[in-house]
């Protein structure tokens, strides 16, 4: 369900904003924050258990992806309970397994939900 509620949003904001070249943007980075914690807020507690494990953060970070976004700011709970570096682990995990040169708004937050793989699926 939420993830189809990300991808309308992002379709939304692909419509609207009409960018064709593959950099993660501002407007696409503030969607998927928006979808991932309601309002694009920081929430209280930072972290919570999803059944599977801990998810951090205004753009509800796992430990794995932290750690494939090059290990920001040297501590996962620290991290994501600070923007600037939550921010910094999404463009680096972006452009890590974004590298399609074309990648739309789409791809990312596609590759934000579904890992690696999530824009191709």
């Amino acid at each position: 369900m939420m993830h189809q509620f990300i991808l309308s949003l992002v379709f939304v904001l692909m419509v609207t904003s009409g960018t064709t070249k593959a950099e993660l943007t501002e407007s696409c980075l503030a969607c998927m924050c928006y979808a991932e914690s309601e309002g694009c807020h920081m929430p209280d507690p930072p972290c919570t258990n999803d059944g599977w494990s801990d998810v951090c953060g205004p753009w509800s970070i796992t430990y794995a992806y932290w750690m494939d976004g090059g290990y920001q700011g040297g501590d996962f709970y620290s991290c994501t309970s600070d923007w600037q570096c939550s921010e910094s682990t999404v463009r680096a995990y972006m452009g890590r397994y974004v590298t399609d040169p074309t990648a739309h708004c789409e791809a990312y937050a596609r590759t934000h939900v579904g890992g690696p793989w999530g824009a191709h699926q």
